[in-house]
């Protein structure tokens, strides 16, 4: 099989909606491409990154089985928190990265409404992501080209880079240059105000003037600097990060709230139309707490895993499927 044949089925077992048949044909698979005598498989561009996926394929479905199999849907959270670390490493990130056929060019500018709490979830051409806050704008290439990786910020966005050697990635934010080779910071660079602060969450930061190329700093983990923009000054100091970016996970703590009113919210923040195949669906209520930096299928896993009701996409929108709920009905918690 192809890879392009393998990420098929994939999309389908993440979807749930994988016959027996097709399911043995996929872990059938997994064992001829982990075995040292495996016949010639056709690889696309994606071999390294198809091997990372199963890796990651069978030892989350055995955990994800044994979990519900025990525990029943008392502890579904502690499924979650088991399954969303393995998903982040490999299936979640191929099911949500840009398809390499995808024609798209020229540069993109994604804008988020000056509304408070208003947030949008980016995944970049390099699977990189960011979380841009309210009234703020991010200018990036369609494709980035082979040498660097270089996007524009106009307010406060937190960054997950992607490591790519050879290949840094550079934030242009007000007067300041920030360069990385994979970690997470937010930035926060609002035309018209004083300063720019830079805050590292974790690995290293490179700061830098844009037009001087003056070396202002190198963060690592839990560093922030501040830079003045009148005085052309830096400040580095000690912070908390989780503290700086405690704005992304604000709205994702939902406590007993309707399906239909989270995928409302979900729709917004990661550009989507969600659509429930039977409407009642809308009003299972919910128990659910996101750090705000997920992926949309990880956030979808869980809501899925925790209602017992599958999804599916279908270009940009999201159809869920499952069985409805009375109004007063709500998701076990514990």
């Amino acid at each position: 099989m192809s890879v392009t044949d393998i990420r098929q089925l994939l999309e389908k077992y993440q979807a749930g909606t994988c016959t027996p048949e097709e399911l043995e044909a996929l872990e059938a698979w997994y064992e001829n491409f982990r075995h040292p005598d495996a016949a010639d498989m056709k690889w696309e561009a994606d071999e390294e990154l198809t091997a990372s996926l199963m890796q990651d394929f069978k030892e989350m479905q055995r955990r994800k089985e044994k979990l519900f199999r025990n525990n029943g849907w008392s502890n579904w959270w502690k499924a979650a928190a088991v399954i969303i670390p393995l998903a982040g490493i490999g299936t979640f990130m191929w099911m949500s990265r840009p398809s390499a056929t995808t024609a798209i060019s020229g540069p993109v500018l994604a804008e988020v409404p000056a509304q408070p709490d208003t947030k949008r979830f980016i995944l970049l051409p390099d699977s990189s992501t960011v979380v841009l806050r309210e009234g703020s704008t991010l200018l990036y290439p369609s494709v980035f080209s082979d040498g660097e990786r270089v996007v524009t910020l106009t307010g406060e966005g937190y960054f997950d880079v992607r490591e790519q050697p050879g290949k840094p990635f550079r934030i242009r934010s007000g007067k300041l240059l920030t360069t990385v080779l994979g970690t997470a910071f937010s930035i926060k660079a609002y035309p018209g105000q004083e300063h720019v602060t830079v805050t590292v969450s974790r690995g290293k930061v490179k700061i830098e003037e844009q037009e001087s190329n003056r070396l202002l700093g190198i963060l690592g983990q839990d560093q922030q600097i501040v830079y003045e923009n009148v005085a052309s000054v830096a400040e580095t100091r000690p912070v908390k990060a989780e503290e700086s970016v405690a704005w992304l996970k604000k709205g994702m703590d939902f406590n007993s709230v309707p399906f239909g009113d989270i995928a409302q919210q979900i729709s917004e923040q990661y550009q989507v139309k969600i659509e429930f195949a039977n409407n009642e669906l809308r009003n299972c209520r919910i128990r659910a707490t996101f750090e705000g930096t997920e992926t949309l299928d990880q956030v979808l896993f869980v809501l899925c895993t925790v209602r017992n009701a599958t999804y599916t996409h279908r270009g940009n929108t999201v159809i869920i499927s499952g069985e409805g709920c009375r109004d007063e009905e709500d998701a076990p918690a514990s």
